[in-house]
């Protein structure tokens, strides 16, 4: 059920390095404002990218977020708070940088904003790269919802309600699971929010019954 997903107002996406993609993909999924999540690879030269073959790339999370419910400035926020961007550089190379994807000439500016109000706040100069727009490549499968996966008893409950992984992956619920086996968020807060995803009824007691009958 390809549909079987939280519907946004106004869609906006994020994108970020700030070291192994896993455990960022785990934190943005928790918020009631994401949409979905997924893991890639971004803000370098070579094509097609892999995690055996990166190249120059930085892996990066993507997030897909409902920007009336959460603004893109707090989202940045939350970026740059959890990880550390005054450092020059990060281990490997360039695949764990910091790195800032920005979309728009509107995030830019944002960015900029809240980059100075930090670095003010601080003393310190925040090293993080900040590239315009860029193509982001998405990870391997085995890398989409990394925590979660771990869980085999939820897995076997959960693909069955999916068309395919691609729609598995995307999905609002599997961000939010994938966050809360790292104990990112509650599963009761979980269930509280599925009444605002404007599902079908179908879809949302699909998903009750789901979270009801999950084992861990």
């Amino acid at each position: 059920m390809q549909n079987l997903n939280r519907r946004a107002k106004q869609l906006e996406f994020a994108t970020f390095g700030m070291g192994c993609f896993w455990g960022p993909e785990s934190q943005f999924g928790q918020y009631s404002s994401v949409i979905h999540t997924r893991t890639g690879f971004a803000g370098g030269t070579s094509s097609e990218p892999t995690y055996r073959n990166m190249g120059d790339h930085t892996e990066t999370v993507q997030i897909a977020f409902d920007s009336t419910l959460l603004s893109y400035e707090d989202i940045l926020r939350i970026f740059w708070d959890s990880h550390d961007a005054f450092k020059d550089r990060y281990f490997k190379e360039r695949q764990y940088i910091s790195l800032l994807i920005v979309h728009s000439t509107k995030q830019l500016r944002i960015a900029e904003k809240v980059k100075n109000e930090l670095e003010n706040k601080y003393g310190k100069t925040i090293q993080t790269e900040i590239q315009f727009d860029v193509p982001f490549y998405p990870a391997e499968e085995r890398h989409q919802k990394y925590f979660l996966k771990r869980f085999e008893k939820a897995m076997t409950s959960l693909l069955p309600l999916f068309n395919d992984h691609t729609s598995f992956a995307h999905s609002a619920i599997a961000a939010r699971l994938n966050g809360f086996v790292k104990e990112h968020g509650r599963l009761d807060a979980i269930k509280n929010e599925l009444s605002e995803w404007q599902l079908t009824q179908k879809e949302e007691a699909l998903l009750r019954e789901m979270l009801a009958t999950i084992r861990w």
